[in-house]
């Protein structure tokens, strides 16, 4: 039983030592405008133009390019088509 009241008391010393962190910086969204860039990178319009390998392959920064890639394969494709009639 000695070790248990040991081990708690222990145990709430430590927790007792640990130091709270720092809550983070409340900043206005004036100063986050202020401070943003002018969107250097920003994300083309998944378009015929845009969605064609050669134009992808110019692109530089990685996660644009993937990003567009992800955007081209969502686009929506599919028309509607007539019905056939199978028969057996």
């Amino acid at each position: 039983m000695k070790n248990y009241i040991t081990f708690a008391f222990l145990a709430s010393l430590i927790a007792c030592n640990q130091e709270v962190p720092e809550p983070p910086k409340v900043t206005t969204n004036i100063e986050n405008a202020a401070n943003s860039p002018a969107q250097p990178n920003a994300v083309p319009e998944a378009n015929d133009a845009n969605c064609k390998f050669e134009y992808m392959k110019s692109i530089t920064d990685k996660v644009i390019q993937q990003t567009l890639a992800d955007n081209c394969a969502r686009r929506s494709t599919l028309k509607p088509i007539k019905h056939k009639n199978w028969v057996f």
